[in-house]
């Protein structure tokens, strides 16, 4: 770490702000290294209130896939201990840090002066763990998918984020509810997705019990529609694309992992 606060010009203040490396085992609940040839080449920590912390590369093990390696455990032992999301604050000239956090999933959404002695210029991401989404057909084989309006504004099954203190049943009800304005009912569980970025999305197989689906006011979503199937446009969600097959297929409590993102 010193190493790498050296290269970026960065204060070391060993007895304040980096206090908390002179007992790792108290400040953290995970701290992680990585190792090539034998020398310790990055590092990342999970901190007590669930925030990715001291998440560090040398020149010597960047671009080779250690720091997302590193970000991988974090998020994984973090979606373990019950945690729905991460907080990542990051100096704002660590670009190549951003561009790793993004490739995650993870989105931007403030920034602050840090109480470091450089007085770090910081932004911060927040990164959710784990998702939650519901697949529904109508009586003629219809899906009923959704269309983001961010992003490749893909398609996708209504769904989104698993909260604090919320199950992944939970989740899918009341996301699904916020997307298309319909009460519903789950039947079951069709699978969990765990996609090669750490991410994990569990699908339920549900019906609407009151309303009519439409498109819900806010702006994240730009349509609504039942479709067959077949004729789902690209590009689709990794939820989208790796559930629907186990939809179709009528297949219950799938578990599939390390599935590639698109």
């Amino acid at each position: 770490m010193r190493a790498v606060y050296a290269e970026y010009g960065f204060t070391w203040d060993a007895g304040g702000h980096h206090a908390d490396l002179e007992d790792v085992a108290a400040s953290y609940l995970s701290f992680f290294v990585a190792e090539l040839d034998g020398t310790i080449v990055g590092t990342a920590g999970l901190s007590r209130r669930g925030s990715l912390e001291r998440l560090y590369l040398l020149s010597s093990g960047r671009g080779k896939g250690v720091g997302g390696a590193l970000l991988r455990a974090v998020i994984e032992d973090a979606r373990e201990r019950g945690f729905a999301r991460l907080e990542i604050w990051t100096d704002k000239i660590l670009t190549d840090g951003h561009r790793l956090y993004e490739r995650f999933g993870a989105y931007r959404d403030g920034e602050r002066v840090s109480d470091d002695p450089d007085a770090s210029h910081e932004w911060r991401y927040i990164l959710a763990l784990s998702g939650a989404c519901v697949a529904i057909f109508d009586d003629g084989g219809r899906l009923l998918v959704v269309r983001e309006n961010y992003g490749r504004r893909r398609w996708s099954f209504p769904g989104g984020a698993i909260e604090a203190g919320e199950t992944a049943a939970e989740a899918a009800v009341r996301e699904g509810r916020e997307e298309t304005g319909v009460e519903i009912e789950l039947d079951h569980l069709i699978g969990s997705y765990g996609l090669d970025n750490g991410f994990l999305v569990h699908l339920f197989r549900g019906r609407v019990v009151a309303d009519e689906p439409e498109l819900q006011p806010g702006g994240e979503l730009s349509e609504l529609r039942w479709l067959p199937p077949d004729l789902i446009p690209e590009p689709r969600s990794n939820a989208l694309r790796h559930g629907l097959p186990d939809a179709l297929a009528g297949r219950r409590d799938v578990v599939r992992e390390n599935l590639a993102r698109r």
